[in-house]
């Protein structure tokens, strides 16, 4: 990967330097053009599903399926000072969309990303041996605990994302392999 430009999110992109990844910050909607053109070599962003959704399955050949952020990040957030100077009925409405945001999300994803890895024409599966990928996951550890010493709020995040990690382990397959 020495070298490859790969648009991806900041802590992944700060992740993947350590094998040589330079990663690359543009507007999203520059995205597509950019693999065209050849600004960029690869993508760490998505899943299946919203590589055919946004057009990025146009413009690449193979989807990796090993997973590289290891938990699900479909949050919202909130400044609390702002939250906490709406009236209770608006603070509900607002729960009630990122409910359904949720929701919605979870059946995008989920339910087409398995369709479009045995359906989908457009891209094909790839993935790293795991004895390979093993290396990657073991680097992951060590990235993870840098981030935490960085701050108690970051080390309470790494922590879930840690326990969360654990859970699926354990759980084995769907939720993990190995």
């Amino acid at each position: 990967m020495k070298g490859k430009r790969v648009f991806t999110f900041p802590t992944a992109g700060r992740f993947l330097t350590q094998f040589g990844v330079v990663p690359v910050t543009l507007p999203w909607e520059d995205i597509e053009v950019a693999m065209q053109t050849g600004e960029l070599d690869g993508i760490a962003w998505s899943g299946i599903t919203e590589d055919y959704t946004v057009g990025w399955a146009d413009v690449t050949n193979y989807f990796l399926t090993n997973n590289i952020s290891g938990a699900w990040i479909g949050s919202f957030y909130a400044n609390m000072d702002r939250w906490n100077e709406l009236s209770p009925r608006l603070q509900e409405l607002l729960r009630m969309a990122m409910d359904s945001s949720h929701y919605y999300r979870q059946w995008w994803y989920w339910g087409g990303e398995a369709d479009l890895r045995v359906n989908g024409t457009k891209l094909k599966l790839t993935t790293i041996p795991d004895e390979e990928w093993a290396t990657v996951e073991t680097a992951a550890l060590k990235f993870w605990d840098e981030i935490a010493a960085e701050s108690e709020v970051k080390a309470k995040v790494v922590q879930i994302f840690k326990d969360y990690n654990a859970i699926m382990a354990k759980a084995g397959p769907p939720y993990r392999y190995g």
